[in-house]
């Protein structure tokens, strides 16, 4: 995650309203953000979204300062990153994240959909993993999923043979 320093970035002050913020507090030689917002204290928190390849992620920072926590936001898609935003309390995040959530639903869903009409398999992509974990799930739980089946259809037919009913094939 590169960028430079950006006034664009954003607080929310105690009574409600948005205030100038520089994240790399006048920094000038800040290359690697993330490196920069670790070496301030900062640690990943929280992340919405399925990573670099989705068209809208929102990343999440979280630090103790005075005894408190405070957050910062960024929204991010495939080639760039937005201003931050912090905020003071886990309730202003959760507020924030809540009404981001259907926008970062409604783009992960547009992306599986788009990779569906792809014409080309890429190695890894959203379509191609779902396919890979399901072959696996399917390879991990196929022995006991047939254990299961037998076992349903003795107790089936013993329960057939008990009440004396015919099969299906009689």
């Amino acid at each position: 995650m590169t960028a430079v320093n950006s006034p664009r970035d954003l607080q929310l002050s105690d009574d409600g309203k948005w205030e100038p913020y520089d994240v790399s507090g006048g920094a000038s030689d800040v290359t690697d953000v993330g490196d920069y917002l670790e070496s301030q204290g900062w640690s990943p928190y929280l992340r919405l979204g399925a990573g670099e390849w989705a068209s809208l992620n929102l990343l999440t920072w979280q630090r103790d300062q005075d005894g408190r926590s405070e957050y910062l936001i960024a929204v991010s898609n495939q080639d760039q990153t937005s201003e931050y935003l912090r905020v003071g309390s886990l309730p202003a995040l959760m507020d924030l994240l809540a009404r981001w959530a259907p926008a970062v639903q409604a783009a992960s869903i547009a992306d599986v959909v788009q990779d569906l009409h792809e014409p080309l398999i890429e190695h890894e992509g959203i379509v191609e993993t779902i396919a890979a974990r399901a072959v696996w799930g399917v390879q991990d739980r196929l022995p006991r999923l047939r254990r299961y089946r037998q076992t349903w259809d003795a107790a089936e037919a013993e329960a057939r043979a008990t009440r004396q009913e015919p099969l299906a094939s009689d």
